[in-house]
């Protein structure tokens, strides 16, 4: 079963080079080295390294460090507990403890987690990897990335989906220009396109401006910035104040702010 699982994760030849090392040796110190590397490259690979691994980082070497290690063969379980880092390249996800199934390719690292990779530093008490292209993040969330940051109380981040994140039970995303809050935060970092539904609010300090409504869109790569508001919309500036049930706000350079 561990040569099975091993061989459809593409580390087949360290698998051999394990049983050649068992045979000859014995499982004595050598084997249970090339067991922990076997054990190393299976949580690599799997979802709780993909928040710490950028993708042109996948031919790096890889190094995890625990004080202590087990592998199940029988349930493709591998569980890393206590002062738990991994490390590839640039990035590394650490926490007190570290989980990784070889069969659901579903991973998780909680207790103080801390994963860094590239511009992206996060933090919170919960991080699981679902599949190789989603990542959850639970627990007093304090994401910063690409010059924003998230907080919430649970934040799902799809990295190929032009980096869409969403915190479906609330939160706050803050830039240089200001604060977008929501019952429902979700957002397009590669399109720098937000959504916040449900007591949306939004304050740009710089433009002295202040909005709301049941719903807040924001386009933030149009030639003319701007963000749509829908449902009980209000926006304030300076002394001007405007209230519909659908207002466009167009926002220049300048500070200033157009609706429409």
């Amino acid at each position: 079963m561990f040569h099975q699982e091993c061989q459809h994760l593409g580390i087949d030849s360290e698998v051999q080079h394990l049983r050649q090392c068992a045979y000859r040796k014995g499982w004595g110190e050598m084997t249970k080295k090339k067991l922990y590397r076997g054990m190393l490259t299976l949580l690599a690979v799997g979802a709780v390294c993909t928040a710490a691994a950028a993708p042109q980082q996948g031919n790096e070497p890889m190094n995890l460090t625990a004080d202590n290690l087990t592998y199940d063969t029988r349930t493709g379980l591998i569980t890393a507990e206590t002062n738990v880092r991994m490390e590839q390249g640039t990035g590394y996800v650490e926490g007190a403890r570290a989980t990784y199934n070889t069969k659901t390719e579903e991973g998780t690292v909680e207790g103080g987690v801390r994963a860094v990779r590239e511009d992206m530093n996060l933090s919170c008490a919960r991080l699981s990897g679902i599949g190789q292209d989603h990542w959850q993040a639970v627990g007093d969330v304090h994401m910063v990335k690409a010059g924003r940051t998230f907080t919430g109380a649970q934040v799902d981040y799809y990295p190929s989906q032009n980096d869409y994140i969403l915190a479906d039970s609330g939160g706050m995303i803050t830039s240089a220009d200001g604060t977008l809050s929501a019952d429902r935060l979700e957002g397009w970092m590669k399109e720098n396109r937000f959504v916040g539904t449900g007591s949306a609010h939004i304050v740009s300090p710089p433009r002295d401006l202040e909005g709301g409504g049941d719903r807040v869109e924001y386009f933030g790569m149009a030639e003319r910035p701007y963000a749509v508001l829908d449902g009980n919309a209000w926006v304030y500036q300076g002394n001007n104040m405007a209230r519909s049930n659908h207002m466009t706000v167009y926002l220049a350079d300048d500070g200033s702010a157009v609706t429409e």
